[in-house]
């Protein structure tokens, strides 16, 4: 188990910003009007060979949007511009999407019903990205920790019960709804337009995984293509490459400070990227704790979570 360093350490920290039922992360572009921000996705002027990852927080968007981004290229060099480049709710300025070159790997947090109608009408792609949610509230807790987002925290357990699984907190919807409406969407889905990509499968068999995601894309690749792609997108050389490659400059501008700091956040984002790091956080009680509310949250849903 890792050391817990912070068990009796508490700090207080600033009101969620709260925008149609959803607790959202304090990105300027969302303190400034959350409501513009939000209208102007949901009508953001879209173009046919768009790709949008949309993934619940601390589900791998960054590991997942590397690999898109080597499929649009097909090749497996590394892009420089950070991920966030590309994120539509935090970008400082949402014009720049309309200057970026096609095909545009677009990415989001967002719930199904705040994605660009465009987008969704013309059927373009949708990437989705499950993951067992008991990693996610592990990751989610070490991210707050860093970032300081949401609320007043204590510990671990203190996060499970008063965010994560807190009906009143709804992070982003929370992952239940989320995922939820996004499973309704999926099964809607006329066009074929939307991938949901297991985070274990992809951890388990990446060739399998890229070779169904670019099938999806139709970007039609060799064996060595995709094998040099999923290599490249390992975990490790990811981190290294966020080092090293990484131009962090284009998401912060001029100013040298936030550079650093958005350096810095990054690189905690690339923490463990593993598999079951849950059991490493959860008591027996908690773990009993999220069943029961997994149970009934999820009595009507055909989800298929992979927790192991």
């Amino acid at each position: 188990m890792e050391e817990n360093d912070d068990s009796t350490s508490e700090w207080t920290l600033p009101e969620p910003l709260v925008f149609d039922g959803m607790a959202l992360p304090s990105f300027p572009s969302l303190l400034k009007d959350a409501r513009k921000r939000f209208e102007d996705i949901k009508n953001l002027v879209c173009r046919k060979d768009d790709v949008i990852l949309v993934t619940y927080p601390k589900s791998g968007t960054h590991w997942v949007w590397e690999i898109i981004s080597m499929l649009s290229k097909r090749k497996a060099e590394y892009a420089k511009e950070p991920k966030e480049c590309f994120f539509l709710e935090a970008l400082p300025d949402l014009t720049v999407v309309q200057n970026m070159p096609s095909p545009r790997p677009l990415n989001t947090h967002l719930p199904y019903r705040w994605l660009p109608i465009q987008h969704i009408q013309n059927g373009g792609k949708i990437v989705h990205v499950l993951r067992n949610p008991k990693d996610v509230c592990v990751s989610m807790y070490h991210h707050f920790k860093t970032t300081m987002s949401f609320g007043k925290l204590r510990d671990f357990g203190t996060f499970l019960d008063e965010l994560f699984l807190n009906p009143k907190a709804h992070i982003l919807d929370g992952w239940f709804k989320f995922e939820k409406d996004f499973e309704q969407a999926e099964r809607e889905d006329k066009l074929g337009a939307i991938l949901t990509l297991h985070y274990e499968s992809l951890k388990k068999n990446p060739i399998q995984e890229i070779h169904r995601l670019a099938e999806f894309l139709n970007v039609k690749l060799t064996e060595e293509d995709v094998a040099e792609i999923s290599d490249k997108c390992s975990f490790q050389k990811l981190r290294q490459a966020n080092d090293s490659i990484k131009d962090h400059s284009l998401i912060s501008g001029d100013m040298p400070d936030r550079v650093r700091e958005h350096e810095l956040l990054t690189k905690k984002m690339f923490r463990k990227g593993m598999i079951g790091d849950w059991k490493n956080h959860f008591t027996v009680a908690m773990n009993e704790e999220f069943d029961a509310v997994y149970k009934e949250e999820m009595k009507d849903s055909n989800i298929q979570v992979q927790f192991e």
